[in-house]
């Protein structure tokens, strides 16, 4: 994923960002620019489109509910502007495909596509279809997120301190229901965490779906079956279940920054990752470093080995799993401590752990290599 947008950034010379950029906005036939409200919201769009999209402020364009409530309030940003906009939109330029009334709202439909893409990069197109909408707000059109929109008449269940919030469709599981109220209350209290705030959790059946809660109809970069916002209180999954031990691990734990690697690796310990229990993962790993004798403990570290086998993810949950047998609660409380930085890591692992940092990767890929294979 990476190669590709580094790829990308360089197409046709867009490694030089502009410091001010102009939308090429073109509208599908399909659109019926007669009408003035679709006139006026097409031109809220592209003013938005070319008013950094991707940085966070009190933009004009969106409407103050929003931003009020949310810090980041564009749900698309973080997926969309992994290319900064006056890159992206230069490339991937922008069609509107359907500007159509839904219900309260109308519906602002946007291809991103580029032409003349060879190679790899091909693969990569269309970047997404994006599908926000437009409200009046004091007489003025301003945008809004599709997730208020599409889940205007959804049904809600709130059970402890989680409110789930699924389609009319969706068959409840109250004991599902029950049975992560209680995980996420026995992890904190296992673990000596402070308490966590309620938050909101989204049941939508299918990557896809949960895609149109965030704004797309298409989208390619952060394609996935669920995600934690731990700032905002919102669980997306797009796997049609109450029960997401993983996400709920980062919903609960302290919002602070902290490395990655303990992050996800501490939530992948006590949650499992990709639909596997810890165990399934720790074996899976075990197997493919058995039969890698070159790879060391800084490749997994540095993602340069065993993205398919989860290795960094695999790795952070072993390392919290040795912690917490070497010392207990107060060595967990020292590696959720551990700010971003690999050397800070390997530091508060050398202390833990009780072993030089020049010994510390034959001590993980053992620990890694106990697990049956």
């Amino acid at each position: 994923m990476r190669t590709i947008i580094l790829t990308l950034l360089f197409i046709h010379g867009l490694a030089h960002a502009q410091q001010t950029y102009n939308v090429d906005l073109t509208i599908h036939n399909r659109v019926d620019t007669t009408k003035q409200e679709v006139k006026e919201i097409i031109t809220l769009w592209k003013n938005y489109l070319a008013s950094n999209p991707d940085s966070i402020y009190d933009n004009p364009y969106w409407n103050q509910a929003e931003k009020g409530k949310y810090r980041d309030f564009d749900f698309t940003r973080q997926f969309l502007y992994r290319i900064p906009p006056e890159k992206l939109l230069n490339y991937f330029k922008p069609t509107v495909l359907s500007v159509v009334k839904k219900n309260n709202a109308w519906a602002i439909r946007t291809l991103f596509y580029a032409d003349g893409m060879k190679g790899k990069a091909r693969k990569s197109n269309p970047w997404c279809i994006t599908e926000l909408y437009a409200v009046k707000e004091n007489r003025d059109w301003k945008l809004k997120n599709a997730l208020p929109v599409i889940t205007r008449e959804w049904e809600q269940n709130e059970v402890g301190k989680i409110r789930y919030i699924y389609p009319p469709d969706h068959q409840f599981s109250d004991s599902l229901a029950q049975k992560s109220n209680a995980f996420c209350q026995r992890i904190t209290k296992k673990f000596q965490l402070p308490a966590w705030e309620p938050f909101d959790f989204y049941i939508s059946g299918s990557p896809e779906k949960l895609g149109r809660l965030l704004g797309f109809d298409f989208f390619f970069v952060g394609y996935t079956t669920g995600m934690g916002w731990k700032r905002e209180r919102i669980l997306f999954t797009g796997k049609g279940s109450e029960w997401y031990p993983h996400e709920f691990i980062h919903l609960i734990l302290p919002d602070k920054s902290r490395h990655y690697m303990i992050e996800e690796g501490f939530a992948t310990w006590q949650g499992g990752a990709k639909g596997k229990t810890f165990e399934e993962n720790a074996a899976i790993l075990a197997g493919k470093l058995a039969k890698a004798d070159t790879v060391t403990f800084n490749d997994i570290l540095n993602r340069q080995w065993g993205r398919q086998y989860l290795a960094y993810y695999t790795t952070g949950a072993i390392i919290c799993k040795k912690a917490y047998e070497k010392n207990g609660v107060t060595a967990i409380e020292k590696l959720l401590n551990v700010r971003p930085g690999n050397e800070k890591l390997k530091k508060t692992l050398s202390d833990i752990f009780d072993v030089e940092e020049i010994k510390m990767d034959n001590l993980i890929k053992e620990e890694i290599l106990t697990y049956p294979k």
